[in-house]
């Protein structure tokens, strides 16, 4: 059977992550998270039942060894995904803020090249559930509002996994993926806001042949997404965004750490945001990838609308 190495999938947002490995190193990959799915306005938040709608293209043409320099070979991801968000929050207070529910499902097809095969797959992946969105009251820092939030999600293995499969649209983990977000208004015309994530994973108990293992342990990460805007009109934002992912731990193959593969990356793009005010949005994001190791490199494009009825 064909090898992938199990990076090639890493790079498709919260949609699929191989089982298998290439060549003598074991390297297990870190399941998808949220890597510029959110940039604008981000740390809003108010009571209401959210909806959000969002398409991401994700094209990649290399992999990055753990030096950052491109692996020998013809390897190439494409991965198109929608992901359906709905959130609620009631009108009722908690300790001065309000809060609230979520749960997002996203739907992916993806596509692998290798110098020795071909695969791809389509299906929903591993939905995102959190018990807790707790929006904190907003206060006011130098001058500027500042809107934050804590988010406590758990990313559940709903998704479909074949452990001899090529690649897949279910990562087979649990995973701990708490957020703290906010948005600071600076004058009257800029803002930043930024998401920043820590990632926990438990234990893979049926990994790919390839692995040679019988339980593997993807890493501890911590990540973020970061954007600053100007209003340019009153409708329309323009802007810069990105995104940084450092893997802390090592994953583990039967319990042994696994050195060498800690997985890195970064990127940054222009982006766009049109809305009303923060209940109505649309937001265009185009991002390039740089700094990364133990991943693939390529480039990313994204597009949300999101509604507060």
């Amino acid at each position: 059977m064909a090898k992938l190495h199990p990076a090639l999938a890493a790079g498709a947002m919260l949609v699929c992550m191989a089982p298998l490995t290439a060549g003598a190193q074991q390297h297990v990959a870190l399941p998808p998270v949220n890597l510029g799915n959110t940039s604008f306005l981000d740390g809003e938040g108010g009571p209401g039942l959210m909806t959000h709608e969002q398409v991401t293209l994700y094209d990649a043409s290399r992999i990055d060894g753990p030096s950052g320099q491109a692996l020998p070979g013809r390897d190439m991801l494409t991965t198109f995904t929608a992901i359906t968000h709905l959130a609620y929050s009631p009108s009722t207070k908690v300790l001065g803020s309000y809060w609230g529910v979520e749960i997002l499902v996203p739907v992916a097809f993806v596509d692998v090249a290798t110098p020795t095969a071909l695969g791809s797959t389509a299906g929903i992946g591993d939905i995102t559930l959190s018990p807790l969105v707790f929006q904190a009251p907003t206060v006011t820092l130098l001058g500027g509002k500042f809107f934050h939030r804590l988010d406590l999600d758990v990313v559940a293995p709903t998704g479909r996994y074949d452990r001899d499969a090529l690649v897949n649209v279910g990562s087979h983990v649990w995973s701990l993926n708490p957020y703290y977000a906010f948005t600071w208004l600076l004058g009257d015309r800029f803002e930043t806001s930024w998401r920043i994530h820590y990632l926990w994973n438990s234990v893979n108990d049926a990994p790919g042949p390839a692995y040679a293992a019988s339980s593997i342990q993807p890493g501890q990460a911590i990540h973020f997404n970061a954007a600053f805007s100007v209003q340019v009109t009153k409708m329309v934002r323009a802007g810069v965004a990105g995104y940084f992912l450092q893997q802390i731990t090592d994953s583990r193959a039967d319990g042994r750490a696994v050195a060498g593969s800690r997985e890195r990356v970064g990127a940054l793009g222009p982006g766009l945001f049109v809305g009303k005010d923060a209940t109505t949005q649309l937001v265009a994001n185009a991002y390039c990838e740089l700094a990364v190791e133990n991943r693939p490199a390529g480039a990313r494009f994204n597009v949300y609308f999101l509604h507060v009825w």
